[in-house]
């Protein structure tokens, strides 16, 4: 679990619970949900993506990448959204979003880690094929490769500034793992009211902020009746409204 150490006294000094969010962020959705989901209090530490409030030395030395949701908890510093999911659900275990069957423990294991590993190369590189809107400008990129170490995120920054853009192949291919994974969602909703039975688990959490931001930009989920049905069933919590629809109305 990526808990950074630091030697900041501001960091240190930091009481409560502080997140580092952006509004239609997936990630910070899945932080928000859970929050609001456990009624959690926490101080809105807002960073504005568009208007590059994240390429500061002070918040790269938050989160190492520069990117968004991060956790400031009395003191202690969490990132990367699967992450801060798991060490929330360690400080604050009720209700309890954990199976207890060591299967469906596994398979949310496994869901949890697609979003660690394919946030770049499938939901970034959807997202950003399909709405061909770049978070950075030539000018921006000049500070972001001073803080950036991550070459990863460089490559695919400068990829997405390229007068090709994003390549094609790479669109599709993410969309082919988007929908293979959409459509295991939809067999196992066929027969529960959530993704791994009748318990609300952080596979649930981690995966509706997926149909929220993917919607605006016409992903096809009539092809998954049951996982439409689910989101119909996530449009009426508070938490859904609270966390998300407040943030982007589109989701509504």
């Amino acid at each position: 679990m990526p808990i950074r150490k630091t030697d900041t006294p501001e960091i240190l000094g930091m009481k409560g619970l502080n997140l580092f969010h952006y509004s239609t962020s997936n990630c910070s959705m899945r932080i928000r949900l859970f929050l609001e989901e456990k009624n959690i209090p926490w101080n809105d530490r807002y960073v504005d993506i568009r208007n590059q409030e994240n390429l500061t030395r002070d918040y790269f030395d938050i989160h190492p990448q520069g990117l968004v949701p991060a956790i400031i908890h009395d003191g202690v510093i969490v990132y990367e959204s699967a992450d801060i999911l798991e060490y929330l659900e360690e400080k604050f275990p009720s209700p309890s979003m954990i199976p207890q069957d060591a299967e469906r423990l596994a398979e949310m294991n496994r869901l949890l880690e697609f979003t660690r590993k394919n946030h770049v190369s499938v939901i970034k590189t959807w997202v950003y094929g399909n709405n061909k809107k770049p978070t950075k400008t030539p000018e921006s990129m000049e500070q972001y490769l001073k803080l950036q170490q991550d070459q990863t995120l460089i490559d695919f920054h400068t990829e997405t500034l390229s007068e090709n853009f994003i390549a094609e192949e790479k669109i599709q291919a993410a969309e082919k793992t988007l929908m293979d994974t959409f459509s295991d969602l939809d067999a196992r909703l066929a027969a529960n009211e959530w993704i791994l039975g009748d318990q609300m688990t952080l596979a649930d959490i981690a995966w509706i902020p997926q149909y929220s931001l993917f919607q605006r930009n016409s992903f096809p989920f009539e092809t998954f009746p049951n996982f439409m049905a689910w989101v119909a069933r996530w449009k009426k919590r508070d938490s859904y409204k609270d966390a998300i629809v407040k943030y982007m109305p589109s989701a509504a």
